[in-house]
């Protein structure tokens, strides 16, 4: 994917979530227990808040940052706040190259984490919140879809099971994931403590297939896994999903 693919992802959805009804903003979130539709906006707010202030601070910078919502207001000024913060992180991500110098929750990285990162959380998001309308959400655009599951695989996934590890039996395993509208395939052989992500194929104990968007959403535990075609053993998936809790 490209710096301006990312770049107008976080717009078209931000627009998204901006556009939402008033009328719906204390509908609860169904994937997301606790939400209200007002909470969901807030959070995502809070999160391009969080890199915007990453990316100004600069790739030397030490600080923890804690994004600061308190300003949020109640009811439908919530979203022209929000689409001014989401305005916001657009105009400060396009003052970076996506191979610049910054830095992230993980350490020292480049502006494309923050680009991708910030696509995959409103991505998600905006279908959180539009999941909980009446019509329901649009699919993940596919390639959004696709990147995300490789943001799951190469990033946030890794960081868990290193933190958390998985158990004994599920170590050695292999998952393979194939998008079926992108001809993408990941294949994942599983460890104690991490993943690794195989540059070829290899025999597989599950395989997931279904559209990448259907992929995403499962691995991002919003949708069920019989959403997707499963061929071998679903526990390995349980398995993964029970401990990787996103």
């Amino acid at each position: 994917m490209t710096a301006q693919l990312w770049i107008d992802s976080i717009a078209a959805d931000g627009a998204r979530i901006a556009a939402i009804d008033p009328a719906h903003l204390a509908l609860p979130v169904a994937t997301c227990p606790g939400w209200t539709v007002h909470t969901g906006i807030v959070h995502t707010a809070g999160a391009h808040r969080w890199a915007t202030t990453f990316l100004q601070a600069g790739p030397d910078s030490r600080e923890r940052f804690i994004p600061d919502v308190s300003d949020a207001p109640e009811g439908a000024d919530v979203l022209p706040w929000y689409a001014a913060i989401n305005a916001a992180l657009l105009d400060e991500l396009r003052k970076h190259e996506a191979d610049a110098p910054a830095r992230a929750f993980i350490g020292r990285t480049v502006a494309a984490f923050w680009m991708r990162r910030m696509t995959q959380e409103v991505s998600i998001h905006r279908w959180d919140l539009q999941n909980s309308l009446p019509g329901g959400a649009e699919p993940l655009p596919a390639w959004t879809a696709a990147d995300g599951i490789t943001e799951l695989t190469q990033m946030q996934i890794p960081l868990i099971l290193g933190k958390k590890g998985l158990p004994e039996e599920l170590a050695g395993k292999v998952l393979a994931i194939e998008a079926t509208d992108t001809g993408d395939r990941w294949t994942l052989r599983l460890r104690a403590d991490g993943i690794d992500v195989l540059a070829e194929p290899a025999p597989a104990d599950l395989t997931l297939r279904g559209t990448a968007s259907d992929l995403d959403l499962v691995l991002w535990r919003r949708a069920e896994p019989g959403t997707v075609d499963l061929d071998g053993d679903r526990a390995v998936l349980d398995g993964l999903l029970d401990v990787v809790i996103i």
